[in-house]
């Protein structure tokens, strides 16, 4: 905000002392933060060698751009005399611009450098807690396990403290909500970790026990790989992830098309609007099929896809009438035919929306109490296998119906 200030400031024939002073103490201020940020960067590049040169240069250049600025805009350094009544403050603003720039290149290197420290931290701390999760799977004597898990807890705990403050820096909110959810699960597991291998090297032979503990370990895995996805911003495999289709925004393109026919008859064909139209009814049919979604949400639904056809149907004739004459009586009924179907659309769009908020909203009355899941606990701690299997599956379909939501 302080190089804006210098860069946005109006050139006037004239200026105050009130006006050079206060130039001069931004110019000043933006070199004093200039030399505290560079310190900073210079005790990272000290740290990390691999890194130094890059950091060390980039710190030269910030540092170098903040005293520039700090001397172009230093009323002393004006060779004027006092009563010369047309004192302008850095004759050549270009060359502020061109400090200001090489400031800013050079800061964004500097973040840069540092964020890649980060997350080779985050990345090595991983592989410390990989490595001894290793060891934890191999121990045969409980003595053995509760030294290596000592080890394991300590670098679980530098774990969690480099990875909580990514996520506190991450800007995608959904990237934040995920980070979130598996350094949940890595906390909870950590407990889990030592309950299930205690349990399994007291009972080798108990097969549940085993599959318990290594159940236990293999969520780790997961949760540790999603955290490093989320810190270097990859895919597994290499894979894109692809934003999915909804209907809203299709309804949004298939409107825009509609309307657009009223600027130029010829700029679509109809076969591409009704494949427009089809993939959104096709979206529908999450809703209509849905076991969760009411059977008035469904009736309204499905009236309104049999409407929509029937409304684009209507379009789509007088469309191709008036491609052949404009008259004025074909271009009104074109008019109409459009509002029609936008019409219709927005209907559809109020209807899908509305089935979803109540579809959530219902999940969210039924299942705040966990309820299951208490259950699920206790009937593990009394070891009732089969009621264990029961409220195993209706944990699944609460799942379900969570991620159909």
């Amino acid at each position: 905000s302080q190089i804006t200030t210098l860069i946005n400031h109006k050139d006037k024939p004239k200026r105050s002392d009130k006006t050079l002073q206060a130039i001069q103490r931004v110019g000043q201020a933006v070199n004093l933060a200039v030399g505290r940020f560079v310190t900073v960067g210079e005790a990272i590049a000290n740290e990390n060698h691999e890194l130094k040169e890059e950091m060390s240069i980039a710190c030269i250049e910030a540092r170098r751009a903040g005293e520039t600025i700090a001397q172009l805009t230093d009323v002393a350094s004006l060779d004027h005399p006092e009563s010369d009544s047309h004192i302008t403050i850095f004759t050549d603003k270009t060359g502020v611009v061109k400090a200001a720039r090489l400031l800013l290149s050079s800061v964004t290197k500097v973040l840069v450098l540092a964020d890649r420290i980060v997350i080779k931290q985050i990345i090595t701390s991983r592989n410390k807690v990989l490595a001894t999760m290793e060891q934890l799977e191999k121990v045969s004597s409980f003595q053995e396990f509760v030294q290596i898990f000592s080890q394991f807890g300590n670098e679980m705990v530098e774990f969690a403290h480099l990875t909580g403050d990514r996520q506190n820096d991450l800007k995608d909110e959904k990237k934040k909500a995920r980070m979130a959810a598996s350094r949940a699960v890595l906390e909870k597991c950590t407990m889990m970790l030592l309950t299930a291998s205690k349990t399994c090297l007291r009972h080798p032979d108990c097969e549940s026990a085993r599959i318990n503990k290594d159940g236990v370990f293999h969520r780790m895995r997961l949760a540790l790989e999603q955290v490093i996805e989320i810190v270097t911003d990859s895919r597994p495999n290499g894979e894109n992830e692809m934003a999915p289709i909804s209907i809203y925004s299709a309804i949004k393109e298939f409107k825009n098309k509609v309307e657009g026919l009223r600027e130029n008859l010829c700029f679509l064909s109809k076969e591409n609007l009704s494949t427009m139209l089809e993939v959104i009814l096709e979206h529908t049919e999450d809703f209509t099929d849905s076991a969760y979604t009411s059977h008035e949400h469904r009736e309204h639904i499905l009236e309104l896809t049999k409407q929509a056809k029937m409304e684009l149907e209507q379009l789509v004739s007088v469309w191709m009438q008036a491609q052949n004459q404009k008259t004025k009586d074909l271009m009104e009924d074109l008019e109409v035919a459009i509002l029609k179907t936008c019409q219709c659309m927005n209907e559809l769009k109020r209807e899908v929306h509305s089935a979803a908020t109540s579809l959530a909203a219902d999940l969210l009355k039924y299942h705040t109490d966990h309820m299951v899941l208490k259950a699920l606990k206790i009937t593990g701690v009394e070891g009732n296998l089969e009621a264990v299997a029961e409220y195993t599956c209706k944990l699944s379909e609460q799942k379900e119906q969570l991620v159909e939501v």
